[in-house]
């Protein structure tokens, strides 16, 4: 699959040509799809802070709602390890949604609860910093019938990220010409929704620490996770999160998430 046939040849030219207009995704679609198969396809601008930005996307329709996209952007983004994941080297990488999630993820109930929605089970993704705290995110994803992506695809991916960061950083460069210089409005930090939500609807006040980790346990994190993320202590991170249980009347990850998920 790393080998280049006439036609894929014809398909990264036009992607190449075409870097600078609208008809850039398009073309990359279509080279993508000559290699692997996938169910969705997004480019999105990610900013520290600020919601995405869809710059372009594709969801086979009708399998995917598109309303899955809009709960994305709305809020459901803010327990997307892509979204969460700052080890990006300088010139990008690609990544498997595997590879970079917490490490009770896929047991956690944003999994099961959000991607089964659209019965996603796969996603891999170059991830491209652009300066200011700012990255671009090309994903693909596949749906349970699909299968996850196989080795072979996923080879090939790996040994054209390269061409493809190169095409992402030449066409994200030449958006951000064009378009307004205006910065995105800030999001409030997920932990201080988290806190004064509690606090206003069910007079709760969890401590700034306990707000952080409720937020990276409906993540997907465990304790040990959580305080190696935090820099502090395994013992502390049981600590804090006995004492949230405590204050809401709850006992595990499923009852936390069913509290705050209206908040994503």
């Amino acid at each position: 699959m790393s080998d280049l046939t006439s036609r894929d040849i014809s398909r990264l030219t036009k992607a190449m040509a075409a870097v600078q207009n609208e008809s850039f995704f398009k073309a990359l679609k279509n080279l993508l799809r000559a290699k692997l198969h996938f169910d969705t396809l997004l480019i999105l601008q990610f900013t520290r802070g600020s919601p995405p930005e869809l710059i372009s996307g594709w969801l086979r329709r009708p399998i995917i709602p598109r309303e899955a996209l809009t709960a994305y952007i709305e809020g459901a983004y803010r327990l997307d390890p892509f979204y969460q994941f700052t080890q990006t080297p300088p010139d990008g990488a690609l990544y498997r949604l595997a590879d970079i999630a917490p490490d009770r993820f896929f047991t956690g109930e944003y999994y099961l609860q959000y991607y089964s929605e659209t019965h996603l089970c796969d996603e891999v993704g170059l991830l491209l910093p652009l300066g200011s705290g700012t990255m671009a995110h090309l994903s693909m994803s596949r749906r349970e019938e699909a299968g996850p992506f196989k080795r072979k695809e996923l080879q090939c991916l790996q040994h054209y990220s390269p061409l493809l960061l190169h095409l992402l950083k030449a066409h994200c460069a030449e958006r951000q010409g064009q378009v307004s210089q205006s910065q995105p409005s800030p999001a409030q930090p997920f932990a201080d929704v988290i806190q004064a939500e509690l606090a206003q609807a069910l007079g709760v006040h969890l401590t700034r620490r306990e707000a952080e980790i409720s937020e990276l346990v409906i993540q997907g994190h465990s304790n040990a996770s959580a305080a190696l993320k935090l820099g502090i202590a395994y013992e502390t991170v049981k600590v804090h999160r006995r004492n949230i249980y405590r204050k809401l009347s709850i006992s595990s990850q499923g009852e936390l998430f069913a509290l705050l998920k209206d908040l994503l």
